[in-house]
């Protein structure tokens, strides 16, 4: 495999477990061996993670660079854990968004890497402001012309990650909230997300069979105004942040180019110690 592909496979959430657990040893260090970096310069794994971060921000900048930069610059750099939650990989409307970002209001961070095109970028938008007011497409210079004829007449904001690694904002977005749907909504909730929002206006829940109470409990929901039932969605989305007041400190010492690995990790206190062991350990 190349070393491209590699590192694909390394910065994931189930790799650093492996590779913290010395469970996929030889893909790490195939990985390293790949960069030919000298021995010289790794000492520790921590180490090795940098040099293999260091390749990507020169030569390979992936979809997790893209979010990693996203985490460092917006959700740790302008707001904070404490006040703010991200969320990956939300289905909606048979899309994956890629990056949500929740600080009062939602913003979407829609990732169009180098390595991507921009085949199905309108349709990917249309779905996102079924349910989010605010959307952003976040890119390189390769796609910046493009992204400023296709985008030009819309609400959607253009940010673009520079050959300096910096987030710099061409076009802010802008509130729509036209194709706001309480189905797209209802759909994104988790069964005890929609419930609270249900008692929370009804004071009740449904009391029907097995079968008929997801489509009772829509039909309560839809009755809510939609731009409302958006409010209740990132109140509810917000409380699935896994970083709180007890794990906050062992979270701020996470190095940089694991910090989106590791916030969307769910590490109980346990796991940052075992990988702040692994990290400091010679490679």
């Amino acid at each position: 495999m190349t070393a491209d592909v590699l590192l694909n496979k390394i910065f994931t959430v189930n790799s650093l477990r492996k590779a913290v657990n010395n469970k996929n040893g030889d893909l790490y260090k195939e990985t390293i061996n790949s960069l030919s970096i000298s021995n010289g310069e790794i000492k520790t794994n921590l180490d090795a993670i940098k040099n293999m971060y260091k390749y990507m921000y020169k030569s390979h900048r992936n979809e997790y660079f893209y979010k990693n930069t996203l985490i460092n610059k917006i959700l740790l750099g302008r707001h904070s854990v404490r006040t703010s939650t991200a969320i990956r990989e939300l289905p909606i409307s048979n899309n994956i968004l890629d990056l949500l970002i929740i600080n009062g209001i939602g913003q979407v961070y829609e990732i169009k890497t180098g390595l991507d095109n921009l085949n199905r970028l309108k349709d990917q938008l249309n779905a996102y402001y079924m349910a989010f007011s605010y959307c952003n497409v976040v890119t390189d210079l390769s796609h910046l012309d493009d992204l400023k004829e296709l985008l030009s007449d819309t609400p959607t904001g253009i940010i673009l990650l520079t050959s300096r690694g910096t987030l710099h904002v061409e076009k802010s977005p802008s509130e729509y909230n036209d194709k706001l749907n309480s189905q797209e909504i209802f759909r994104i909730l988790r069964k005890s997300e929609f419930e609270n929002i249900i008692k929370k206006n009804f004071g009740y829940l449904p009391k029907v069979g097995q079968s008929k109470y997801y489509q009772e409990c829509f039909e309560l929901f839809k009755t809510i105004e939609v731009k409302q039932t958006q409010k209740f969605m990132l109140d509810e989305l917000k409380k699935r942040t896994s970083i709180n007041q007890e794990n906050y400190s062992y979270f701020k010492d996470i190095p940089k180019e694991l910090k989106a690995l590791v916030y969307f990790s769910d590490y109980k206190i346990k796991e940052y110690n075992v990988l702040q062991e692994f990290l400091n350990t010679k490679y």
